[in-house]
């Protein structure tokens, strides 16, 4: 059960559908477990039906050929030209707002007051005394240039 579950997951990770078949029929010839879940021949031909057992497949032909009639690729009905400009409408409006929005950014950083220089300098950073279970320990202490923020590791000393 457990190498049936390593190939479901073997199955999913593998993009190609060759691929997939062959790790399909070769767990299946030789797994007893999956053998014993499978149809012999007689059980499957009893769920396929023969052509003499059909009644009335003339009218359900019909039936189905004349609802899918509209969904067929070739044609293009108003409605689906429509939902096609709308679409493009859409992303064309999108595309404008993203490029109005970028120029205004663009705008705001130009303008005086956002230099980095105004920014007050952080406060330095002190570290007196670390203790790791009750003992004194070795500490690294790290911060990134321009940031203000500040690492601190603490392991217990050699």
């Amino acid at each position: 059960m457990k190498f049936c579950n390593i190939v479901d997951l073997f199955y999913e990770a593998l993009p190609l559908s060759r691929s997939r078949d062959w790790l399909i029929r070769a767990h299946v010839e030789r797994c007893p477990r999956c053998q014993a879940r499978l149809l012999n021949r007689d059980e499957a031909r009893s769920l396929l039906v023969a052509p003499a057992q059909l009644r009335g497949a003339a009218d359900l032909w019909q039936k189905i050929s004349a609802q899918a009639a509209p969904s067929v690729p070739g044609r293009e009905t108003p409605a689906a030209r429509g939902a096609v400009l709308w679409r493009w409408a859409a992303v064309t409006a999108m595309t404008a707002v993203m490029a109005l929005a970028g120029f205004w950014l663009l705008r705001q950083i130009e303008r005086p007051g956002l230099d980095g220089v105004e920014i007050a300098a952080a406060q330095r950073f002190e570290l007196d005394y670390v203790k790791v279970g009750g003992a004194p320990a070795q500490t690294f202490v790290y911060q990134p240039q321009g940031t203000d923020t500040v690492f601190v590791w603490a392991s217990k000393a050699p």
